[in-house]
């Protein structure tokens, strides 16, 4: 069960608008949860095994007593609620039909609980239970279905084999038995990301920790994290943070966090 089937009393602590630049953090368990809208910018979540990217116009759930690590390659902002739930659940991500309706909802929930005034927690609350409401189930896809199980078995191959410089989309749906314009389309609502997308943030985490031991040249670990060419492996580093692969530990790690606690 998620969050937007839960029966659960909710009670809202507070409800904030935040931003900060691009920067890599380690968050630790809180005794709250979040549900969070971000506005701008993009961010990768990682919880063990689990990664999840969001982007913006996407909601996303935090549960309570849960650490993560996450990576935001821009200046994001998001308007976050921040709230008690007895049961914890499993983090989640939301692309609404309705962006902008859900926006919408989540400014007037942020404007009523900071203005306060008569009624405001109780209008606050009917706020947050029509942004659930307009939240779609996070799987539109029959989890019995052959093909599902199939794709998911393929995507379970691509977590586990991330490393491989061989490994292709096209290979991966032909695994399933599926076509690679449809792999991409049940990826892009599982995952709330691309294949492609996926697995260069993948390379690019394990490229950080193999970076980080100080054992390996760029060379190696461009090939241990399963870049085909040194050369390709700069540009995507240099892309996505700015500095070329020799810089890359001591940027991310460095790039502190402004006017944030570290969620989104």
């Amino acid at each position: 069960m998620g969050l937007i089937e839960t029966r659960e009393s909710v009670k809202i602590i507070n409800i904030r608008s935040m931003w900060w630049e691009s920067s890599k953090v380690y968050v630790a368990p809180r005794p709250y949860h979040a549900l969070a809208f971000r506005i701008k910018g993009n961010a990768v979540f990682t919880h063990g095994e689990k990664v999840l990217n969001s982007s913006p116009g996407t909601v996303t759930y935090m549960p309570a007593n849960y650490d993560y690590s996450a990576q935001y390659p821009d200046r994001n902002e998001i308007l976050v609620i921040h709230f008690q739930l007895k049961k914890d659940l499993e983090i989640e991500n939301f692309s609404p039909l309705s962006s902008a309706a859900v926006f919408s909802l989540f400014k007037n929930a942020y404007k009523t609980w900071k203005e306060g005034g008569n009624c405001y927690y109780d209008k606050t609350m009917s706020l947050f239970y029509e942004i659930l409401c307009n939240l779609p189930s996070a799987d539109r896809h029959s989890k019995s279905s052959p093909s599902y199980k199939s794709f998911l078995s393929a995507s379970e191959y691509m977590r586990e084999n991330f490393t491989d410089p061989n490994l292709s989309i096209e290979q991966l749906a032909k695994s399933a038995n599926i076509s690679g314009t449809y792999f991409r389309k049940l990826f892009l609502q599982k995952f709330n990301t691309t294949p492609n997308r996926y697995l260069i943030l993948k390379r690019l985490t394990y490229a950080d920790k193999l970076l980080s031991t100080g054992k390996y040249s760029i060379k190696e670990v461009a090939e241990m994290s399963g870049f085909y060419d040194v050369k390709y492996f700069s540009r995507v580093v240099k892309k996505e943070y700015g500095v070329p692969p020799s810089k890359l530990y001591c940027h991310i790690t460095t790039n502190d966090m402004s006017g944030s606690d570290g969620f989104s």
